[in-house]
């Protein structure tokens, strides 16, 4: 059997934003068993023009590939309703982002916004993990 590894989501949303938080974490317990969430903070757009974003992080473990939880988190955001068409609107449904698996950082420039290492000071302090 294949070593799980260690898997940080970023989840964020700007329509529906607390229903599709929810209906989100609720398949990704289904996709990831005992996946741990950060409490969720509003934040202001970036880069573009919307309401405001409801973000949290997931801590998972995982055997797939990373094309694997790729394809799986892009039908966890088309079933909350997201899709090509209102993105280009600005109407982000769902979003979920890898930050970082088997040991390899994702979306580096992610890492540096405020509410992410907010929301990564919370998962450190839930785990007692005071290095990383």
């Amino acid at each position: 059997m294949e070593k799980k590894s260690t898997l940080l989501l970023a989840l964020g949303s700007n329509d529906d934003a607390e229903q599709n938080m929810e209906n989100a974490k609720g398949m990704l317990q289904h996709l990831f068993r005992g996946v741990v969430f950060t409490s969720c903070i509003w934040t202001d757009p970036i880069n573009i023009e919307s309401n405001k974003f409801l973000n949290c992080l997931a801590l998972a473990e995982s055997t797939h590939n990373l094309k694997q939880l790729e394809m799986a988190l892009k039908q966890i955001e088309k079933k909350c309703g997201d899709s090509k068409p209102k993105r280009q609107m600005n109407i982000v449904k769902m979003d979920i982002d890898v930050l970082e698996y088997r040991g390899v950082v994702y979306h580096e420039k992610d890492w540096d916004r405020p509410y992410i290492k907010e929301l990564l000071g919370e998962l450190k302090a839930e785990s007692g993990d005071s290095e990383k």
